[in-house]
């Protein structure tokens, strides 16, 4: 039974995509429009972000690499550079689609944390810089992101930038203090060899929580959005806009720097992607249902775009790049 999880974790896109599709449907023939969902964006938070930030051991970042350089490039892509991004394409993009714009305002502004780690895995990068990265990147979003946030998004809806920090701090301190205590007892009482073989499922069980407001949300404006379907194409060509624009800025910057591929493709990964449970709770709370919308059809189009940045684009990068000697 729970491999299925692992099944989610691996094939998330597919389910996000099955889910968004089912949710399109039932959507129009099913009004969702007056179900307030604050209560299901709470549960989902928590069902997110508890399980992911008790899988991501913070304590590490005290014995891993301390590189200055990569870190600091990486955070100011992730925050800076990604919000002027945002900023360029919803003033040309999506004029007129103020809650559009939203969207893409939070995903500049929010950065990838935990999936940072897993995915320089993958793309056989420096796991130990992104560990340290994510945690620094994680542990600024209540500080930096409601600031961003505010100058970016401030023409397209009223912000009140105490309420997004009071409201970040709550999603990310509370799971983070909770998922550090579960995580020392459950080594204390059954040791580490059994925690690491629960860990595994902990992405799947985040995933859940992603499903579950992708499934409200979309539901919720279904009609409109079936009826204007250029609302899709907008979407889609905002997000691909965002992908492009800070792949090819920070594949020239990590060159600039002198970065080989195991440190460069953390700084690509870092300035492309961004949060998708954070991103999600955050605008399920207190943005409009078409901003939650367009967020909740970026994890399908943000695993496409990482699989292919690391299997088609990887080997080019490795050549533009080079890589660090294994004197192992």
């Amino acid at each position: 039974m729970l491999e299925i999880l692992i099944h989610i974790k691996r094939r998330l896109y597919l389910y996000v995509t099955l889910v968004f599709i089912i949710a399109l449907i039932l959507g129009y023939y099913i009004d969702f429009t007056k179900m307030n969902i604050m209560l299901v964006s709470v549960a989902a938070v928590f069902i997110m972000l508890y399980p992911m930030l008790t899988g991501m051991e913070v304590e590490k970042v005290k014995r891993a690499g301390r590189n200055y350089k990569l870190i600091s490039s990486t955070l100011i892509f992730a925050y800076f550079i990604a919000s002027l991004t945002a900023f360029f394409l919803t003033r040309t993009l999506l004029i007129g689609y103020d809650d559009l714009a939203l969207a893409l305002v939070l995903v500049g502004a929010i950065p990838c944390s935990n999936m940072l780690i897993g995915w320089s895995g993958i793309a056989d990068a420096s796991v130990a810089d992104a560990l340290v990265i994510a945690v620094i990147g994680l542990l600024l979003i209540p500080i930096l992101s409601p600031i961003l946030i505010y100058f970016n998004g401030g023409i397209f809806a009223t912000i009140n930038v105490l309420q997004l920090v009071l409201i970040l701090l709550f999603y990310i301190l509370v799971p983070l203090a909770l998922g550090m205590l579960t995580r020392r007892e459950i080594i204390r009482m059954k040791g580490r060899e059994y925690f690491m073989g629960i860990k595994k499922y902990l992405p799947g069980i985040s995933a859940l929580g992603i499903l579950l407001i992708v499934f409200f949300s979309v539901a919720k404006v279904s009609r409109k959005v079936i009826e204007e379907p250029q609302i899709f194409l907008l979407v889609l060509a905002a997000l691909f806009s965002y992908y492009f624009i800070q792949t090819t800025l920070s594949v020239l910057a990590a060159k600039a720097l002198k970065f080989k591929y195991e440190q460069g493709m953390i700084l690509i990964l870092g300035a492309t992607a961004s949060s998708q449970a954070i991103s999600l709770s955050l605008a399920a709370t207190v943005f409009p249902p078409l901003t939650v919308f367009a967020l909740s059809f970026k994890p399908i189009l943000q695993v496409f775009y990482i699989m292919f940045l690391i299997y088609a684009l990887g080997p080019w990068l490795r050549k533009f790049l080079g890589q660090s000697i294994n004197e192992d």
